[in-house]
């Protein structure tokens, strides 16, 4: 457990699907310069982006993640992992498989060894429910009634499991829909060690993200 006074850095790398590219260079080089770690998250998700993951998942069984996964992290995988700065981020979309296995291909391509690589999961229900049987959220009320096909349906993961992977000695963790601050707050959580009992620090490490 680190002691309550220490600062953990975490930056912003993305915050939706199609962001520069570029903008994740300069928060690791901040971050690193410290000399502390920490960790850098990429936010890539929505529903419309899910949605645009499964069709070309559907389309293509090695796709349905983040299109600009390589352009995001060829530059940035190196110095982060040098610098001990965790990756964390949801931009595994509608495949995290897919977009761990690219990281790694990725990382081979770069000569950077023993880099561990975690995928979050279970977020994905495609298949799995049946809508016209589900309880209707009470702020749907005047939505029309569901008709066409389904193309994506998907459960918001929290926080633990990507504090899990972290506190198991990944580098990067790869992740489908989690909500969105999970995303800070699982690094907090690895780092400081809260208890998810303690509300007030996990509130402020939701806050944060």
């Amino acid at each position: 457990r680190k002691r309550e006074d220490d600062v953990y850095r975490i930056g912003s790398g993305a915050g939706f699907s199609g962001d520069r590219a570029d903008a994740a260079i300069a928060v690791v080089a901040e971050i690193a310069a410290a000399g502390e770690g920490g960790a850098i998250m990429f936010e890539t998700l929505g529903e419309r982006t899910l949605a645009l993951g499964q069709i070309a998942r559907g389309q293509d069984a090695t796709r349905g993640y983040e299109p600009l996964l390589e352009d995001i992290l060829t530059p940035i995988l190196r110095p982060a992992h040098e610098a001990g700065i965790t990756i964390v981020g949801n931009f595994g979309a509608a495949n995290p498989p897919a977009a761990a296995a690219a990281i790694r291909a990725l990382a081979d391509r770069q000569g950077i060894a023993g880099l561990k690589i975690a995928i979050v999961t279970g977020d994905d229900l495609h298949g799995r429910m049946d809508i016209a049987t589900a309880e209707r959220w009470d702020g749907d009320g005047r939505l029309a009634e569901f008709s066409g096909e389904i193309v994506a349906v998907n459960a918001y993961i929290g926080a633990r499991a990507i504090a899990e992977a972290i506190t198991s000695g990944a580098d990067v963790v790869v992740t489908g829909r989690v909500a969105d601050p999970a995303l800070a707050l699982g690094p907090l959580v690895a780092h400081f060690g809260w208890d998810w009992n303690d509300l007030d620090r996990i509130a402020a490490g939701t806050l944060a993200g």
